[in-house]
């Protein structure tokens, strides 16, 4: 097999095996409107379980970069997929109660934590610079089908069987997947990387203090602020929007699951494609460009659950695009502002602050929900993109920012 044929087949495994094993994401998001009257919890503790899980990924996201880089991403990804899979499993027999919830969701969190990141580490050996926002895009889609297909399969077999059923039929593929990366999937040597990107990398003296950094950093927070709560909430916002409609509640949860699940796949394939017009046009102008839109919608979206159906659901397929489509423009400048030995620990950075932000926003969404309204809550996100929108045009006139995308800023 020719080294083409062999790096098309590497990312197209990861990108199913990333799907298997980040189902267990959001299945919990949708079965939150069973759970929350079946445990008689609130949205603020509704909040503190999305967030359980966020936390338990930023504790796995300071090791996770470290020992990719140190053991390599095919064997942290291929544990932390078992590891996952286990705590999934562990809450649909055991967690009965609030307090058993998170437990397991940070587990959970725990695992899912070394997936993301060792895969991007995986890829950045086989491909050049030139060519990982589009890479990192189409390996950051997978995530984003997995949310989806999570929010379908759980909701739906929810209403049908069980939320237990929901939740094991959307965690039991964290396991094959974890086999087929160790397996199948190999690992390029830094050495053997083709010599034009081994000698831009070695031109690359980014370090922890510089402003370049800390500004893909912060806009990657930004970023991050928005885009889990969104996810997180999205299923019980939207079968509120139905149940203020007169519809009944097993029929809402449906018809909530299935429309997040649809405005969630909208952003199945903006990473790919925003990282494609990242490669073209730039980093920072179109980081800007997708996070003014987004920030837009953020402003808008929660308003429209008591004034039109249709309305939501609209606004809701675009914000679904827009949100996740600036994703691996960071991931993609964050490893062209580094050299290859220190890629894994700069990533895992990046993850462990860009992610410490989704402990908080989740937690405080429920609470905005339970003392004001869906509409504060959601106009409360649309802080980070703007945030964003200022880093990367800042980042845009730093000298550092020539080495992304072949110059292009």
């Amino acid at each position: 097999m020719n080294e083409n044929n062999k790096k098309q087949r590497i990312l197209w495994i990861l990108c199913f095996c990333e799907i298997g094993a980040m189902l267990i994401c959001y299945n919990f998001a949708a079965v939150i409107p069973i759970l929350r009257t079946e445990w008689s919890i609130s949205n603020d503790q509704v909040g503190a379980l999305l967030s359980a899980f966020q936390l338990g990924y930023v504790i796995a996201a300071i090791f996770t970069g470290w020992l990719a880089d140190k053991y390599g991403g095919r064997l942290i990804f291929a544990f932390s997929a078992i590891e996952t899979g286990l705590a999934g499993l562990g809450f649909i027999f055991f967690a009965d109660n609030y307090q058993a919830a998170l437990l397991w969701r940070t587990l959970a969190g725990l695992g899912q934590g070394g997936l993301y990141i060792p895969g991007i580490k995986i890829l950045s050996t086989w491909y050049p610079r030139q060519k990982r926002g589009r890479i990192i895009g189409i390996f950051t889609c997978s995530n984003v089908f997995a949310y989806a297909g999570a929010y379908y399969l759980a909701s739906a077999l929810s209403v049908a069987y069980s939320w237990q059923t929901g939740l094991f039929w959307t965690t039991i593929w964290a396991f094959p997947a974890a086999l087929a990366v160790f397996f199948l999937v190999t690992e390029k040597q830094a050495t053997t990387i083709a010599t034009s990107v081994a000698k831009a990398e070695k031109k690359s003296s980014l370090t922890l203090s510089s402003k370049a950094f800390w500004l893909i950093i912060v806009g990657y927070v930004g970023h991050m602020w928005e885009l889990y709560a969104f996810w997180g909430w999205l299923g019980a916002y939207i079968t509120y929007a139905f149940t203020i409609h007169g519809y009944e509640t097993s029929v809402a949860i449906g018809y909530g699951g299935g429309v997040a699940a649809v405005c969630t796949a909208m952003g199945g394939i903006s990473p790919g494609l925003g990282g494609w017009v990242s490669d073209r046009y730039g980093r920072c102008l179109s980081a800007t460009t997708l996070m003014l839109i987004s920030g837009c919608c953020a402003l808008l979206f929660g308003w429209l659950a008591e004034i039109s159906l249709w309305m939501l659901i609209i606004v809701g397929l675009i914000y679904g695009f827009f949100i996740v489509a600036d994703s691996a423009i960071f991931k993609a400048g964050l490893t062209e502002l580094v050299p290859a030995h220190a890629m894994g620990s700069a990533l895992g950075l990046q993850s462990v602050l860009g992610y410490g932000i989704t402990v908080i926003t989740p937690r405080l969404f429920g609470l905005i929900v339970d003392n004001y309204s869906w509409g504060w809550a959601f106009s409360f996100l649309a802080i980070g993109p703007f945030l964003g929108v200022v880093c990367m045009l800042l980042l845009r006139n730093h000298p550092e920012s020539w080495q992304m995308a072949n110059g292009k800023r």
